[in-house]
């Protein structure tokens, strides 16, 4: 409720974001949910994107993305795509995409590596 709450307060263009934002705050720390703020904003940042149309794409990959990598995923980026790159070891190899914080392709060999093993 705080987030679709607050996405709607900061998206009305007669609303003073500053202040609106010092209430919100104001409001979390009186009911006592500080501890769940980051998921909160969290939330909010997905109604905000899901609101405007905007994705979050978010490529994970064991090391550096390739020339050759990088290309095949530009192919699945759209224009105001809000776009997270991270380096993830633990992958070994392959590529992971998550679209709006939801996986949706898990190529890595960390993945497969657990499908062979009944993981």
């Amino acid at each position: 409720m705080y987030a679709k709450a607050l996405v709607e307060v900061l998206s009305d263009p007669k609303a003073n974001g500053e202040s609106a934002a010092k209430h919100f705050l104001a409001l979390v720390k009186k009911n006592n949910d500080e501890g769940h703020l980051k998921k909160i904003l969290e939330e909010a940042s997905r109604f905000a994107r899901s609101k405007s149309g905007v994705r979050k794409v978010t490529v994970e990959s064991a090391r550096e993305l390739n020339t050759k990598q990088k290309e095949a995923v530009k192919k699945f980026i759209k224009a105001g795509d809000v776009v997270v790159e991270r380096i993830d070891p633990e992958l070994i190899a392959g590529i992971r995409i998550i679209l709006n914080d939801e996986l949706q392709f898990d190529g890595s060999l960390k993945n497969k590596l657990n499908k062979a093993l009944g993981n």
